[in-house]
């Protein structure tokens, strides 16, 4: 890679959108420089709240758009409307400021909250007592993203003889029922919210390493008996 290249992606403001929850978040990362967040908390709010929240923290930065250069967001699983609003503003602001768009897999996005050499069970929330679930070991998926019943992910967590942390928006109602396991431990807090700043960050290194994916929402249908 030509060093001017490789410094312009080291450089490169990134536009991180998080929009597949109920608490959503806008963060803008440049490595060394800047990592400011600004969250969405207000449910349902985030058609109306993303834009003026873009805005906002731009002018904190004391940036323009046009000093974009990356726009990276959560592309599921997640609320469906959510995921729509996310992926549409993204891909509306990429192609009026003519840059690159990348989508990041939220349970990455969780997954890269917690230590490198932990197991790790992701469980985001989804809809009554249904949860997203995928189980890490390091950094590397075991598995493609469930869609599970609560009874059926404690069940399975109770089986560990390992340590293992259990992170994501999910994390707390599931740990609830795993007081008295020994190897069974939530994230820290960082790691049980969606992190808009940590959207930004996985997708300015999947652009430096060049590993942009297709922007597609991930959803994940029910296999249940």
């Amino acid at each position: 890679m030509p060093l001017a290249l490789f410094y312009h992606k080291r450089s490169m403001l990134t536009l991180g959108l998080e929009t597949s929850e109920p608490i959503g978040g806008v963060s803008l990362f440049e490595q060394s420089s800047i990592a400011l967040v600004q969250t969405m908390d207000e449910p349902l709010q985030h058609a109306e709240r993303v834009i003026p929240t873009i805005q906002d923290l731009l002018r904190s930065a004391d940036r323009t758009c046009q000093a974009i250069g990356l726009i990276s967001v959560n592309r599921g699983p997640g609320s469906f409307t959510g995921l729509r609003i996310g992926l549409a503003v993204a891909k509306g602001l990429g192609q009026a400021l003519n840059c690159p768009v990348v989508g990041v897999e939220g349970t990455a996005m969780y997954r890269s909250l917690v230590a490198d050499d932990s197991r790790v069970c992701v469980v985001i929330g989804s809809r009554r007592d249904l949860y997203y679930v995928r189980w890490y070991a390091r950094q590397r998926p075991k598995d493609a993203v469930r869609l599970m019943h609560r009874d059926e992910i404690v069940g399975r967590l109770r089986e560990e003889h390992r340590e293992l942390v259990v992170a994501g928006s999910g994390a707390v109602a599931i740990c609830e029922a795993l007081d008295d396991h020994p190897w069974v431990r939530i994230a820290p807090d960082e790691a049980i919210r969606p992190s808009a700043l940590a959207v930004a960050r996985l997708g300015h290194l999947a652009y430096e390493t060049d590993q942009l994916f297709e922007l597609e929402p991930v959803y994940v249908e029910a296999q249940l008996a």
